[in-house]
């Protein structure tokens, strides 16, 4: 009998944890425009004007609803390490948010990490953000609404997700490693 009782309130929070998890995956999934056309800003546009409003390098960027209304959020690296976080509205182009903050618990290894990234970006080793999306929205005809630099075992990619000439969600990995430095 004890086993039973025990055995019931784990079954529960497995249960709840697991619709916990799906839910979250679902609230995600809302996060992807549903036709090709409607956002008036696109993810690049929205990344254009991060840039021309903050002066920084964009690392990473993604649509996102809040409170109904859809945004890219954005985040940059300024020159001095600061990161630097935009929200901007996928409607009208507005900067809703300029944050810079230099994140304190950032181990020595990460602010390592990000250096070398931006040394990277910067001598031409790497794509830029914009450079991946561009090729992953000629190589599918679509629009991205989401991409962020990922290692997958030792090789440096840009996620992109997206939406294709059809409007189906599609997500690819471009290499980061410009062309002229293989």
């Amino acid at each position: 009998m004890k086993k039973n009782i025990n055995f019931k309130p784990a079954a529960i929070s497995v249960l709840l944890g697991m619709s916990a998890m799906m839910a979250m995956g679902s609230a995600n999934a809302s996060d992807a425009p549903t036709s090709l056309n409607q956002d008036a800003v696109s993810l690049l546009q929205a990344v254009e004007i991060a840039k021309n409003e903050t002066g920084g390098i964009p690392l990473e960027a993604e649509r996102d609803v809040k409170h109904g209304q859809a945004v890219y959020e954005v985040e940059l690296s300024a020159t001095d390490g600061q990161e630097i976080h935009t929200v901007i509205n996928a409607q009208t182009g507005e900067v809703i948010l300029m944050q810079k903050r230099r994140d304190h618990d950032d181990d020595q290894d990460d602010q390592v990490e990000d250096a070398m990234w931006l040394s990277g970006l910067n001598n031409g080793t790497y794509l830029s953000l914009e450079q991946a999306v561009m090729q992953a929205e000629t190589e599918f005809g679509g629009k991205a609404w989401s991409v962020d630099v990922d290692d997958h075992f030792g090789k440096i990619t840009y996620d992109v997700e997206m939406l294709d000439a059809n409007g189906k969600r599609v997500e690819t990995h471009i290499d980061a490693v410009a062309v002229a430095a293989k």
